[in-house]
This record gives structure tokens, C-alpha cells and sequence, in this order.
């Protein structure tokens, strides 16, 4: 892990980013490994813009297999800001897919498309999953937990099922080790 610290920020970068980075520029054949990390990484960008927009600074960020986690520097934001703070990247990922088909670049366009819609699953590491207990915190929280953990088994059941499909056909395993490393984050 690497840590660097000044005098109210951190930043830390897990060897688990470092791995998944490196290995996924080493297996593209052609620039798709490196368009799926700039996708990445301005989807993060996208929420780290919407925790400034709220008005809240962050602590500490963190770079993980999974992608950022941003740890406020006063806590816990209050459910809206929260809720905006998690559409932040898919924002951005739409906003950069309209624009790169509008200037006749499906393929890079695809990719942030791809990705928005990705993290809206909800599957508990991806913004659909906190946005999806998020909501069920605050209207049925006495079932929030039970509703959240079975969204999230089923969808992630669903994506192994598909990524051993695709790999079966085509051997492709990009979409089992995203959920490996989504589903053993930080475990």
C-alpha cells in the first residue's frame, strides 16, 4: 500500500488498484484496456467534483481494485448529498458517452455508456447498490438490509452467470474478475 499524507489529506493506493490497472493495459489487444481505465477514472473524477459541489472535503481517498472511496473530512453526508455524491460518476460517464457520439466516437462513447450503466447495478460496491440502500434506509429501514443484501445477491449472481457465458463463448473473463474484485473489496 502506498500512502502518501500531507497535513489534513491522505491518499492511499492499494496494491489491489495497482494489480487490476497493470493486468487490464497487459491483456488489451488493442487501446480498449486503456479506454476502460479513462472511463474509470473520470467516472471518479465525477464523484470526487460532486463531493466538492456539495460543499464537503474529503479526509482521505483511496484507491482500490474496486475503484475510489472518498471519506468525508466531517463525517457522514447527509442523504441527498450523498445520493448526488454517488450519481456523480455515472453522470459524468453519460455526459462524456452524448459528447463522444456527437463528435462520431462510438467506440470510446460505448465504453462510458457501458460503465454508467454498470455502476448502477445494484450490487452493493457499485453506486447502484449504496444508492439502492440509501433509498431503503430512509423508506423502509426496518426491511433496508434484508431488500439491499438480496437486490445484491441476485445481481450479482446474475452477472457471474453471464460472465461465465461470456467466457464459455469467448473467452473472456474481464466480467468475472470485475466481480471478484467488486464482491471481495476490501475483504
Amino acid at each position: 500500500m502506498i500512502v502518501v499524507q500531507t497535513k489534513s489529506f491522505r491518499l492511499g493506493i492499494r496494491f489491489s488498484f495497482l494489480a487490476v490497472l497493470f493486468f487490464m493495459l497487459e491483456i488489451s489487444r488493442s487501446d480498449w484496456g486503456l479506454w476502460c481505465v479513462l472511463c474509470c477514472i473520470l467516472h471518479e473524477l465525477g464523484h470526487f467534483t460532486a463531493f466538492a459541489l456539495v460543499g464537503s472535503r474529503p479526509k482521505e481517498l483511496w484507491l482500490e481494485a474496486g475503484g475510489m472511496r472518498i471519506v468525508p473530512a466531517a463525517g457522514l453526508l447527509a442523504p441527498g448529498k450523498e445520493a448526488f455524491v454517488l450519481c456523480g460518476g455515472c453522470l459524468i460517464n453519460f455526459l462524456s458517452a452524448g459528447l463522444l457520439f456527437w463528435l462520431s466516437c462510438p467506440q470510446a462513447a460505448g465504453f462510458h455508456l457501458f460503465l454508467g450503466i454498470f455502476n448502477l447495478f445494484p450490487v452493493k460496491s457499485l453506486d447502484g447498490g449504496r444508492l439502492l440502500a440509501l433509498f431503503l434506509e430512509q423508506k423502509a429501514p426496518s426491511a433496508a438490509a434484508f431488500l439491499s443484501n438480496a437486490a445484491h445477491g441476485v445481481c450479482a449472481a446474475l452477472l457471474g452467470a453471464l460472465g461465465f457465458w461470456a467466457f464459455k463463448e469467448t473467452g473472456n473473463f474481464t466480467l468475472l474478475l470485475t466481480l471478484f474484485c467488486l464482491l471481495f473489496q476490501g475483504k
